[in-house]
């Protein structure tokens, strides 16, 4: 059997995350198996779910306390103690110590694949930005979820672009779904604003904020639902009262299946700073959402026509929110055609992937 190492920061829910779990969910895991090398000490949400499938989990600590000499000497005992020869990183920051220990110990082939293509404005962002850029040494594969990301992490070192995927079919719009939801959350007449992220400075979470306040003065009964969890989530609760917002705006945690909320929405809302390639923009759009996205999101998100871009300085809160209001007096088709959604479709992205896989285990043995 094929085995696949896959590194990452921990299994929680990300688009990141969510792309490993469709594509593993889709294989034929009677050939291919996953495994995880994950950098916090905790569990992660989908690992129950990852050794129900077959796969295991390692975990180090290193993002838990920094301590090198340590996570290396794992590092070193996991390439040692297995017969890996396939590593699919998907963490740029770490890259050069784990690809590098898994080509000391003779790992044909290791796979690094960008998902972000911009880092913070602080001293810790920008230490991440220097050691993505000596991340790709020990790769011999260069992967991205857009061309952003794989400019950011790779420069001018050619990779080839593999679009995230997701089950398309479970997005699509269910006015029945779309029924019980508002009625299980109480939104019968309101307009809801939609907005799935972690709570991390590159989603905006403050700028949403302002952009709902906005809202809310011309149209009073709208509602702002946020899906997710993160670092800021705190500090986001607490600048949603210092506005006033506390009644209006839902923060409704961690979801495992998000597609019943897509179809509670209205519109939905992405002003990141910047963004790969978000699964979160495709599910939306596949649930026939009208979608708002910031410029600093990849422009290979688009399927709809209706989707727009839009700049986020100061002063253009009022623009998003005028959108919006408008959307609120707008009638939509939410079973209108989306071509090119088959782009993301996780059971072809999947049969490509597997093949990737094969060709690389063959030139390995």
């Amino acid at each position: 059997m094929m085995r696949v190492l896959h590194v990452v920061s921990v299994m929680d829910m990300g688009g990141m995350e969510n792309y490993i779990m469709n594509l593993y969910r889709k294989i034929d895991r009677t050939e291919l198996q996953f495994d995880f090398l994950v950098h916090h000490g905790r569990r992660g949400v989908f690992e129950d779910e990852i050794e129900a499938l077959g796969g295991h989990v390692y975990h180090t600590t290193l993002m838990d306390d920094f301590n090198l000499i340590r996570y290396l000497r794992k590092l070193d005992e996991l390439f040692r103690s297995t017969q890996y020869r396939i590593v699919h990183g998907h963490l740029g920051s770490t890259a050069f110590f784990y690809l590098g220990v898994a080509e000391r110990h003779g790992v044909p082939a290791r796979i690094l694949h960008s998902h972000c293509p911009g880092h913070p404005n602080t001293i810790k962002g920008y230490i991440k930005h220097i050691l993505f850029h000596f991340s790709p040494i020990h790769a011999n594969v260069r992967l991205a979820c857009s061309t952003p990301a794989g400019e950011y992490q790779f420069r001018k070192a050619p990779f080839e672009v593999v679009p995230n995927g997701i089950d398309v079919e479970r997005f699509r719009f269910s006015g029945q779904s779309r029924r019980e939801v508002r009625s299980e959350l109480d939104l019968e007449g309101r307009f809801v604003v939609g907005h799935v992220g972690r709570f991390y400075y590159e989603k905006n979470h403050p700028y949403l904020l302002r952009i709902f306040q906005a809202l809310r003065e011309r149209v009073p009964d709208a509602v702002l639902l946020l899906l997710g969890d993160g670092a800021l989530l705190e500090q986001t609760k607490v600048q949603a009262r210092s506005m006033g917002l506390e009644d209006s705006v839902r923060f409704m945690g961690v979801i495992r299946d998000c597609a019943p909320y897509y179809q509670a929405m209205d519109a939905f809302v992405l002003p990141s700073i910047y963004e790969a390639l978000p699964l979160t923009g495709i599910e939306a759009q596949c649930a026939g959402l009208p979608c708002l996205f910031s410029e600093g999101v990849s422009a290979e998100v688009k399927l709809d026509a209706q989707a727009e871009f839009l700049p986020i300085g100061p002063e253009d809160v009022q623009l998003w929110a005028n959108r919006l209001a408008e959307l609120r007096e707008r009638q939509v088709d939410r079973n209108r055609p989306l071509p090119g959604a088959e782009r993301f479709d996780a059971g072809a992205n999947a049969r490509r992937m597997v093949a990737r896989y094969e060709a690389l285990w063959r030139q390995g043995t």
